[in-house]
């Protein structure tokens, strides 16, 4: 959709596009020429042939209403076809301005018609040659009715005064005008150029996927030979090059790398301005630079490094350096782009684009290494668990079988025994594990089926344990966001695997409710409680490091408040409080 139009940054049109344009200027057409018959009817006396003149007028109206027909039922345009149309705007006045007293014509709106359908269909350079074609045809008329044979047919006296006025009027018209349009087209382009950009931003590809992917999608946009983006963190000096290239083939190719701390600060040289810098190789002692705010920086001077114009040839560089990233340092550079324009037009709007884009790639570069952390800190958590549970209980039951084996003074009473305790400690480790494999598993459910979800994870505790485990819901429509959904399913799957490991209890009750627009939630058990003995808030609990460490940390992703109630010996009560917020809200 987006590609490189006479060297400029150009958007493309669709079929649709354009032959919408040619509908709108058809009905702007045919307005035009009514009002011009109405007109002339009212003035025609001041005209040397009225009958000839209001032919070409009625004619001229024929033909706008036939080609507005004709384009309200095709379905495109081509370029050859508004072309012709273009070409018949600036006949039609050259002829009409000729029976009417030439440059002096009041006809000339036709001329300014033509400028504005230019501006309309194309932009600058178009409107402009539209001018010149329109002048040429006034300096024709003006020559045939002054010096030719048809100056004694025509009575008309040439104006110079007015046709300067009317040149220069045009002139300026076609600049404003098409500057305006090439301007809104300019934006609209840019703006889809980064639309087309962020999209290749996606968690699913990873940070590599990632800046294959848009760093690809930058090197065709400017039609740049070369692009290499630099980063890593200024401290430690571990450095990362990624670099897209143009081959003579006309392939583009991805590598990526580490840099040694030489090639690192040969990349990450300081410039008088903080972001952007454009070199030009036949003068790369006087470098273009713009500030964070894009303005240009005058007085300045700026060398490249001495090791690295002879590793990259250029005729002309652009450097932009990436500050959303503030625990990260990071250049891009691009090598000759072809975009078209001045290089500091260039630099200005890669540096648009980069400000775009770059906080969308850092967020990639964020949620994976969250994700990397957190895989962390559950693979420790597992680790653990598997060390002070599986691991010591399976070392007990070697011991104890080892035991059996050797001696020889067991009672076959007391070794049935044994065996028995050895069975029910294998049943409960199994258990154990089995509820550890559960937790592990993805938290993946309809958020309006939380009470239903819950419940299966109940009942199927209340089987695999034995332990009398009862789940109530006394609210009738239980509507969550889906992160709290997930939230609020972990901390029921946790809280059963702490009743099971270190409670001992033997009923178990989990009560979601909703009062004064909180969520409550609570699970209370009849088994040895905690340490402490009363009711402890959250704040208290991390001033004494109590409490489970998952199910805080999961009540801190809620928003909400953990409370602890525990009599020592007789069980202990968790409540969990947390806002109501509608799935609108928060999705």
């Amino acid at each position: 959709m987006l590609g490189l139009r006479s060297r400029r940054l150009a958007l493309q049109r669709s079929a649709g596009e354009r032959i919408e344009t040619e509908r709108i200027l058809s009905t702007a057409r045919v307005v035009l020429a009514l009002t011009s018959v109405l007109a002339f009817q009212y003035n025609s006396s001041r005209f040397q042939y009225p009958n000839l003149i209001n032919a070409l007028l009625l004619l001229y109206c024929a033909h706008s209403l036939a080609l507005m027909g004709t384009l309200w039922f095709r379905t495109k345009s081509e370029f050859r076809s508004s072309a012709l149309v273009h070409t018949t705007d600036l006949l039609w006045p050259t002829v009409i301005s000729l029976v009417t007293n030439g440059p002096s014509s009041p006809f000339f709106l036709y001329f300014v018609f033509a400028i504005l359908a230019a501006a309309f269909r194309w932009g600058l350079r178009e409107s402009l040659l539209t001018v010149v074609g329109a002048l040429a045809a006034m300096t024709a008329d003006a020559k045939i009715l002054t010096f030719g044979p048809m100056a004694r047919l025509f009575e008309s006296h040439f104006d110079a005064n007015l046709f300067v006025v009317r040149a220069v009027y045009m002139v300026i018209l076609a600049f404003l005008v098409g500057s305006l349009a090439e301007s809104e087209k300019q934006r609209r382009t840019e703006a889809l150029s980064i639309a087309q950009i962020s999209s290749e931003v996606r968690v699913d590809a990873g940070l590599k996927g990632t800046l294959q992917a848009v760093l690809h999608q930058v090197l065709n946009l400017f039609g740049a030979r070369q692009l290499v983006l630099v980063a890593g963190d200024p401290g430690s000096l571990r450095a990362n090059l990624w670099r897209v290239e143009r081959l003579e083939s006309g392939d583009v190719v991805f590598s990526w790398g580490h840099l040694d701390p030489d090639e690192w600060r040969r990349y990450t040289f300081e410039l008088p301005a903080p972001e952007a810098a454009a070199w030009l190789r036949r003068n790369d002692r006087s470098a273009i630079l713009l500030d964070r705010e894009g303005n240009r920086v005058r007085g300045t001077r700026s060398l490249l490094p001495a090791g690295f114009a002879p590793q990259h040839s250029f005729d002309l560089l652009l450097s932009i350096g990436i500050p959303s990233m503030p625990d990260i340092s990071a250049r891009l550079f691009l090598f000759d782009p072809k975009l078209g324009g001045r290089a500091e037009e260039q630099l200005r709007f890669l540096q648009y684009l980069t400000h775009q884009i770059s906080p969308a790639v850092y967020n990639v570069y964020i949620l994976r290494r969250l994700r990397s952390r957190a895989a962390s800190v559950e693979r420790g958590r597992v680790a653990r668990e598997l060390h002070d549970g599986m691991v010591q209980s399976l070392h007990a039951i070697a011991f104890r079988l080892y035991a059996l084996r050797t001696s020889s003074r067991v009672l076959s009473r007391e070794c049935e025994q044994e065996l028995l305790d050895i069975q029910e400690l294998v049943q409960n480790e199994t258990t154990s594990l089995r509820t550890l494999i559960h937790q592990l598993k993805p938290v993946d459910f309809d958020p309006r089926h939380l009470v239903d979800f819950l419940a299966g994870v109940i009942e199927r505790y209340r089987y695999e344990t034995g332990i009398e485990a009862k789940f109530v819901c006394d609210v009738a429509d239980v509507t969550l966001r889906p992160q709290a959904c997930r939230e609020v399913a972990g901390i029921v799957q946790e809280a059963l695997a702490n009743v099971l490991k270190h409670s001992g209890a033997g009923n178990v009750l989990v009560r979601l409710s909703a009062e004064a627009g909180i969520w409550i939630l609570s699970i209370e058990d009849d088994g040895r409680g905690f340490a402490f003995s009363g009711k402890l808030s959250q704040a208290e609990l991390e001033k004494i490091r109590g409490g489970p460490l998952v199910i805080k940390d999961r009540v801190r992703s809620l928003g909400g408040e953990l409370t602890i109630e525990s009599k020592p010996g007789q069980g202990a009560r968790l409540v969990i409080t947390f806002p109501q917020m509608s799935m609108s809200n928060t999705a």
